[in-house]
């Protein structure tokens, strides 16, 4: 098994913030869409330790504890940066056996993703007849220390579980360790916790972009000129993005990166970057490697540029994006969807289940990145839709922790 590469970036997240989203052929100097023939297939197509394939990286599962999953549910976990743990509540069960409180503890609503993920999570709890006894936020996204004081008045309400976006993983620690000592669960979303007393809920984000990455690579045949379209520089969402696509980019001694762009997970910010970029590099490039979000702002500026939009790892898929992709067939799209409606159901779903008593095995919920390409784009895509639509392309929402698959998540699985 090929050696982790990743495994360092944990003692990063200390400092990060959760980003609010939150996502040509060898030698030549000219981006050019391949032709029809050409479109890449799914990276799995490629051969184990090939330019665009996705290497076995292993899970970070010192216990073994994945040992008990399906091995399609286990292989979510290839490359994930966080160690699997043993739920501190694998044995427990609530004291009561109904008319549950929660509280919340969120990010500033500042953006449509986290809008819609914290109005699905009271949506939820409201019909599971859960009452909110708390629903706070900080004033910024950068404001950790607040946050973590709401943490603790959170906790001081003693509800029966909280809910937790939290900005920075590190520094969350200690926090959810004081809430599970006074014997309440907390349910991570989006952004994950190296606790055993969170479970923590989201996508294989090193995997998505090692996956997405595979594909754009292998689409210009694994030789040429890379652009690399960056988020907002230390944050946890960005550092997964590198180290997923520095995995598949090991394996292509032929393709260079030509430049680099800061985006800030923001379209209009990444599209003002890259025209910026392409004014000086007016050949383009042969790929683009975008960490999340910014895929739409990236495709305008080759348009607004006059420019072959050339191959682009559309991480955090939005419904314009791939309109254009479904309008121009000859185009090698791959993205991955965002199920943020779903992943909040999920959420609030893992909550009830640990206080009846359903026990959860470990603390790390992952689910394996679904990834968009031509072999599923057409069904996805809404004709109606607009080539400048910024909403989330979520795909089958069904694939984010189906019931069978949750299931195996849990020692005594309600059926």
């Amino acid at each position: 098994m090929k050696k982790r590469t990743n495994v360092g970036r944990p003692a990063l997240i200390g400092t990060a913030v959760v980003t609010l989203a939150a996502l040509g052929l060898a030698g030549c100097s000219a981006a050019a869409a391949p032709e029809a023939d050409s479109v890449a297939q799914p990276a799995a197509s490629a051969a184990a330790g090939q330019c665009g394939s996705v290497p076995d990286l292993g899970a970070n599962d010192p216990d073994g504890l994945l040992k008990e999953f399906s091995p399609e549910t286990a292989a979510a976990y290839n490359a994930y940066p966080l160690p699997v743990k043993k739920s501190a509540w694998a044995d427990w069960k609530s004291e009561k056996d109904g008319g549950y409180t929660a509280a919340i503890v969120g990010m500033p609503p500042a953006s449509a993703f986290v809008n819609v993920m914290l109005d699905t999570v009271r949506k939820e709890l409201a019909a599971a007849d859960v009452e909110i006894v708390a629903d706070l936020a900080p004033d910024d996204p950068t404001n950790v220390p607040l946050q973590l004081q709401q943490f603790s008045q959170a906790v001081a309400l003693k509800p029966d579980v909280i809910f937790f976006i939290p900005l920075a993983g590190e520094p969350s620690v200690d926090a959810v360790k004081a809430a599970g000592e006074a014997g309440i669960p907390v349910i991570a979303m989006q952004s994950v916790v190296d606790s055993e007393y969170a479970v923590s809920v989201a996508g294989n984000s090193v995997l998505q972009a090692m996956k997405a990455g595979a594909s754009t690579l292998s689409a210009i045949g694994g030789a040429g000129n890379v652009l690399r379209v960056t988020g907002i520089p230390g944050i946890s969402t960005e550092l997964y993005a590198e180290d997923g696509f520095q995995n598949v980019l090991e394996l292509c001694p032929d393709v260079s990166i030509a430049g680099e762009v800061t985006g800030f997970f923001e379209a209009t910010t990444a599209q003002t970057a890259t025209l910026q970029y392409l004014a000086t590099n007016p050949a383009g490039v042969d790929a683009v490697l975008q960490s999340g979000t910014m895929g739409l702002g990236v495709l305008n500026a080759f348009e607004e540029s006059g420019l072959e939009v050339p191959p682009l790892a559309d991480l955090g898929a939005t419904q314009g994006f791939a309109s254009w992709a479904a309008q121009n067939a000859d185009y090698p799209y791959v993205g991955s969807t965002t199920p943020t409606v779903r992943q909040s159901q999920v959420s609030v779903d893992i909550a009830l289940r640990i206080l009846k008593g359903e026990g959860p095995k470990i603390n790390q919920f992952v689910n394996d990145p679904f990834i968009v390409d031509r072999s599923n784009l057409e069904e996805l895509v809404d004709p109606a839709w607009k080539t400048t639509d910024s909403t989330d392309l979520v795909g089958d929402p069904q694939t984010f922790f189906p019931d069978e698959v949750l299931k195996e998540y849990f020692n005594n699985p309600s059926s």
